[in-house]
């Protein structure tokens, strides 16, 4: 790269190297054209307004590319299923998601892209909850010209991790609950777990399609699961009983019919919380701070089986950084540091 004094009309398709300033007495003073802007044909009259014959332009190198040319190739190598890239706009493009859904990033891919020098790659939290339209990511390179091998280098990383940015859309899952406790099943206290675990499911595109009461019996319990089995549920609920108290029998009875991932997470508010399946049907033991507490665990782990995402005892390990809620008043959630580890 170097810099050259050309005359106005060979400067077509060249970049300037510093800003163009325009005044217009007593309005303005401000920048008509930036650093590193491509000059455009449409764009000599203006120049010859601002008294413009000669420029000073940078020439590339065949090994060069442009900040602008680099952005678009890195929204490229970013940007994965339904996920909408930018025109470079001051160097940079964005991604938007394209659906509602959740972002799922690829760290590790991330992580070495912005170990290349002269890129800069940054996302949303993994596993965010995102509206369509919403920004999900940005980049750029950092200089007006940037080495071609390291653009070559960068969709290497894309050729051996795969996608890196996407956003997987909530499915439409049949999500049946089952309350387990005597007090509730006998109405001696009122049920206040289906009304926050339906707006839960719902909020993410779900329905519940069947609930259902069970004392604190292990083998109405797991009758009880095998019924919302049998209607055709995606999900399964289990509230309440979930502790090692000798009367909270629920852990047994969904072990006695799923395969369980984990019980017990390293969250609080969430630290009883079970993950098992029956086949692909997820089955979700949730402890009593689900009722009580705006946001647990559940709020962390469900989105993904919203998504389809099928849970490993990793995925609930790894919320251990991050899995301490600050419990603020009021709650900021997801816009805090709950399960952002």
């Amino acid at each position: 790269m170097e810099t050259r004094k050309v005359k106005l009309e060979d400067a077509v398709g060249m970049i300037l190297c510093h800003d163009i300033t325009e005044i217009i007495p007593g309005e303005r003073k401000g920048r008509a054209f930036k650093k590193g802007h491509r000059i455009e044909a449409e764009d000599l009259d203006r120049l010859r307004g601002l008294g413009k014959n000669h420029i000073y332009v940078l020439h590339m190198d065949e090994d060069e590319v442009h900040e602008d040319d680099g952005a678009r190739i890195l929204g490229e190598i970013l940007g994965g299923q339904n996920v909408e890239v930018t025109e470079p706009y001051e160097s940079r493009v964005n991604l938007h998601a394209t659906a509602h859904g959740l972002l799922k990033v690829d760290t590790e891919g991330l992580y070495a892209l912005n170990c290349l020098e002269d890129v800069v790659a940054s996302t949303l939290p993994n596993y965010s909850i995102v509206t369509k339209g919403e920004m999900v990511a940005g980049t750029k390179v950092t200089p007006l010209v940037v080495k071609r091998e390291i653009m070559e280098t960068a969709q290497g990383i894309r050729r051996e991790k795969g996608t890196i940015v996407s956003v997987i859309p909530f499915q439409p899952v049949k999500v049946s609950i089952v309350i387990t406790g005597t007090e509730v099943y006998k109405g001696i206290i009122k049920d206040a777990f289906q009304e926050v675990l339906t707006k839960k499911v719902e909020a993410l595109g779900g329905t519940v399609i069947h609930v259902s009461f069970a004392p604190d019996d292990e083998g109405i319990i797991r009758e009880k699961i095998q019924e919302a089995v049998s209607k055709g549920s995606d999900v399964v609920l289990v509230s309440g009983g979930m502790s090692v108290d000798p009367d909270d029998v629920t852990p047994k009875a969904i072990r006695s019919v799923a395969d369980v991932v984990k019980y017990g997470s390293p969250v609080l508010p969430g630290a009883m919380f079970m993950m098992s399946y029956i086949g692909d049907i997820a089955v979700i033991g949730i402890p009593a701070c689900g009722m009580y507490a705006k946001i647990t665990v559940f709020d962390l782990i469900y989105p993904r089986v919203a998504a389809g995402i099928k849970i490993t005892k990793a995925d609930i390990i790894a919320l251990a950084n991050g899995g301490l809620c600050r419990k603020c008043d009021p709650c900021r959630f997801p816009n805090c540091s709950f399960g952002r580890g």
